[in-house]
C-alpha cells in the first residue's frame, strides 16, 4: 500500500498514512514524464568586473529574467584573465537590457 501524498509504502494492514492522514492507495499513479526544454541564452553583456556582476544580478534577481554569469567563479581568482559575460535567454534579451539600460550606457 502506498500513500498518494509523500509516497511512502507501508505494509498490508495499514489503510491509512500516519503522516498525512489520507486513505492508502493499492499503487502509486504513473508521474507523467518531464519534457526538458532546451533554450538559447545570449550574451548580452561581456567584460563583467566583481561590481558590475553584484549592481547586474541584485537588478535581474528583482525580475522574471533568466539569467546567468559566464565566467562569474572566475572573478574570485587572484590572477583572472577572463572576465564574465551576462547571457541571458533569447526571448528575454530586450527585458534585460531594458532594465539594465542605466549600467550599461555607463559601459
Amino acid at each position: 500500500m502506498w500513500c498518494p501524498q509523500c509516497k511512502s509504502e507501508y505494509v498490508s494492514g495499514i489503510t491509512e498514512c500516519p503522516e498525512c492522514k489520507v486513505r492508502l492507495v493499492d499503487r502509486l499513479p504513473e508521474e507523467p514524464e518531464v519534457k526538458h526544454q532546451y533554450v538559447d541564452y545570449v550574451e548580452v553583456l561581456s567584460r563583467l568586473k566583481p561590481p558590475d556582476v553584484v549592481l547586474i544580478k541584485s537588478i535581474l534577481d528583482s525580475s522574471d529574467v533568466a539569467y546567468y554569469i559566464k565566467g562569474e567563479h572566475s572573478l574570485h581568482a587572484a590572477y583572472s584573465f577572463l572576465d564574465a559575460k551576462l547571457m541571458v535567454r533569447k526571448d528575454q534579451v530586450d527585458q534585460a537590457r531594458e532594465l539594465l539600460n542605466d549600467f550599461a550606457r555607463d559601459q
